[in-house]
């Protein structure tokens, strides 16, 4: 039996398609510094293997959309899942750190279709008025699954190995794959009756000359590159500099999950009161603040867990408010091609998310004596253009 769009059943399978990937990057920092003693490599290139996950990512973000416009949401999502459980087992045998960073990108190519199509199905359920509200429902439930898989990746990592965190997102996808084979019928009204490739290709050139519709993209893809370069700097920072063990990792990061979390619930009570553009304008300063706090303590001296945590729960706050209104901002706009526009989406995400990641790692290999400097000097530059980034959004809709 399928379920009924827009019930609380399709909303739980829009929920865990929507997470499994960021699941899958949140559970795995922890064990970044297992893996580097494990395989014998240094923590550059075990920054990598993040890197090319969200390169993967990225990449799969322009294929999954389009494809699911002609073909349909479930059969995609159903390639997307298996594809993806494929390529997490294998990364649970990686015999070397050039096969786990390999096997990272095919890995970010499956989780790629459940970011994807997630919005997608969102979109061919609920209409545009509606959909920045749901969509920061979806964002706030899917923060409970990143909040507590550092913890499980730490208490994996340390009684396990940092294999069986990969054994475990595997598992998680076998189930997922179950529920959408048996519950998810087809949501899309407007398929084709063939790959277009010259419409595609005009739909994407309208919406990337859309100003308004760049706003909501760039403004997210610059926030993900801050919040993914923090990612990969800091288990680092806290484990390598501050000595932390990988499960006190895990417990820490759940004080910046809560900004994010926070974020969110600010966000759900001012939408219908407050115009999107206007929470997206406000958001990014909190970026900005935050980045130069931590570059005052850090100049100051200050050498401390809260140092790099504190400002970091900030930041999140501002980017708890960005992500859902920005996503529902961009697809809404596209209704008859949805997963094309949430493609765009996907791949500025992942795009500037790896770009920050890259950032940070290379910061951090040329070091610093001012502690979390690299942080700052890499992200800030990408906070204030998502200050700017949001000008671009007209408070009038346009016209479809």
């Amino acid at each position: 039996m399928k379920v009924a769009p827009r019930s609380a059943a399709y909303l739980a399978l829009l929920i865990s398609l929507s997470s499994f990937g960021p699941l899958t990057m949140s559970i795995y920092t922890p064990v970044m510094p297992l893996i580097g003693s494990d395989l014998g490599a240094g923590p550059d290139a075990v920054k990598f293997t993040l890197t090319t996950y969200m390169l993967g990512f990225a990449v799969g973000q322009l294929f999954y959309g389009p494809l699911s416009d002609r073909f349909g949401r479930r059969p995609i999502v159903l390639l997307g899942v298996a594809f993806f459980t494929l390529t997490t087992f294998g990364c649970a045998f990686a015999p070397s750190i050039a096969g786990l960073i390999g096997l990272r990108i095919l890995q970010g190519l499956g989780a790629a279709s459940g970011a994807v199509l997630g919005r997608a199905l969102l979109r061919d359920a609920y209409d545009a008025k509606e959909m920045p509200l749901v969509m920061s429902w979806i964002a706030l439930a899917m923060n409970v699954s990143p909040a507590i898989a550092p913890s499980i990746g730490g208490f994996l990592g340390q009684q396990f190995g940092w294999r069986a965190t990969f054994w475990f997102v595997g598992g998680f996808s076998v189930l997922l794959f179950v529920a959408v084979a048996l519950l998810l019928g087809e949501t899309n009204r407007f398929r084709s009756t063939k790959v277009d490739l010259a419409n595609l290709t005009r739909g994407s050139g309208e919406m990337l000359r859309n100003p308004r519709f760049l706003g909501y993209v760039l403004t997210l893809g610059f926030a993900f590159a801050i919040n993914f370069g923090m990612l990969a700097g800091t288990p680092f920072i806290l484990q390598d500099k501050l000595g932390f063990s990988p499960r006190e990792f895990g417990l820490i990061v759940l004080l910046s999950v809560s900004g994010f979390t926070a974020g969110n619930f600010a966000n759900n009570r001012l939408v219908g009161r407050v115009q999107p553009v206007a929470l997206l304008r406000i958001a990014g300063w909190f970026h900005v603040v935050a980045l130069i706090v931590m570059a005052a303590l850090s100049l100051a001296g200050i050498q401390t867990w809260w140092a790099i945590i504190g400002p970091h729960m900030v930041l999140s706050f501002g980017s708890g408010m960005i992500g859902p209104n920005a996503s529902a901002g961009a697809v809404s706009l596209y209704p008859r091609l949805a997963g094309t526009a949430s493609s765009w989406v996907g791949l500025a995400q992942m795009g500037m998310g790896a770009l920050g990641t890259v950032i940070v790692a290379v910061l951090t290999a040329i070091g610093s004596d001012y502690f979390a400097m690299p942080l700052v000097v890499g992200l800030l530059p990408f906070a204030i253009a998502t200050v700017l980034a949001a000008r671009l959004i007209t408070v009038t809709p346009l016209a479809r």
